[in-house]
């Protein structure tokens, strides 16, 4: 009877689901504007016309449904060496004909990053795959997380001081992938961003190195859980090279697994002890 109920003990722990799928997210020191991440492609709408544009293409990667290009000012538009003064940029809300735009990947990927501007409550941006959220955030679950150094326009952070400016990675674990992007603004605000960076291969550690930059947060559907250096320090997450992250190592083994490995060996105890009864 007991061997019975270990048994169907062991079935009912195998059938546990599997871990959920996370999104790990790091921003880029404050003043920088693009991915430190390698082998990425990146859209910067420089070359795009002010004003509303439909079914734009991002060549290689996938395509835009809608956008709403800005002019530099100051909630938007990374400056670089040609425009010391900043760029063209994305917005949704803000008083334009665009409250959402989604951004249809050809090919299911495990990264992406963006500069996200003068961030307020009302962004809300969200991965999917298929139909399936696999991750969701907005200012106050994300940016609002980060020190008061990333607060202001980078240019002048004397410049709308009050709000995060910050280039942020979003990082797959082993196992997810999104092929849908979608960012919203309920158009009582402004949803700005640039720079768009994005990589079909999850970040490998052995290949990439320990990621650069401060972890703000672990996210899994719309559950976010605030994550720091030191609570990462033991994970293939950690900044320290001599961490987890600088060397590629086996896969933690399933929780399914560890529990039919004990329920095996309590089997073989209360063999043992029946046999010697």
């Amino acid at each position: 009877m007991k061997i019975r109920l270990l048994l169907a003990s062991l079935l009912a722990l195998l059938a546990i689901p599997a871990k959920a799928e996370l999104i790990v997210t790091y921003a880029e020191d404050p003043s920088l504007n693009q991915s430190s991440l390698g082998g990425t492609q990146v859209f910067d709408f420089n070359t795009m016309s002010i004003g509303y544009q439909k079914n734009v293409s991002w060549k290689g990667v996938g395509t835009f449904d809608q956008l709403y290009i800005n002019k530099a000012d100051a909630y938007g538009g990374a400056a670089d060496a040609t425009n010391p003064k900043g760029s063209l940029y994305s917005v949704q809300g803000a008083g334009t004909p665009v409250t959402s735009s989604t951004l249809q990947l050809d090919i299911a990927s495990s990264y992406f990053g963006m500069w996200w501007s003068a961030g307020d409550p009302r962004n809300v941006l969200s991965f999917y795959s298929g139909e399936k959220l696999v991750g969701t955030f907005t200012t106050s679950s994300l940016l609002n997380l980060l020190p008061s150094t990333y607060d202001g326009n980078p240019i002048n952070r004397k410049i709308n001081s009050g709000e995060p400016y910050a280039f942020i990675n979003f990082y797959g674990d082993e196992k997810t992938t999104w092929d849908r992007i979608v960012l919203t603004n309920d158009g009582s605000s402004g949803f700005e961003s640039d720079n768009y960076t994005t990589r079909v291969a999850a970040w490998d550690p052995a290949k990439d190195g320990a990621l650069g930059g401060v972890p703000v947060a672990i996210v899994s559907g719309t559950t976010t859980t605030a994550v720091t250096e030191e609570t990462l320090a033991e994970t293939r997450w950690a900044l320290d090279e001599t961490s987890v992250a600088s060397v590629p190592a086996a896969p933690a083994p399933p929780l399914a697994l560890l529990a039919a490995f004990a329920a095996v060996f309590a089997m073989r105890r209360f063999r043992s002890a029946a046999t010697t009864a």
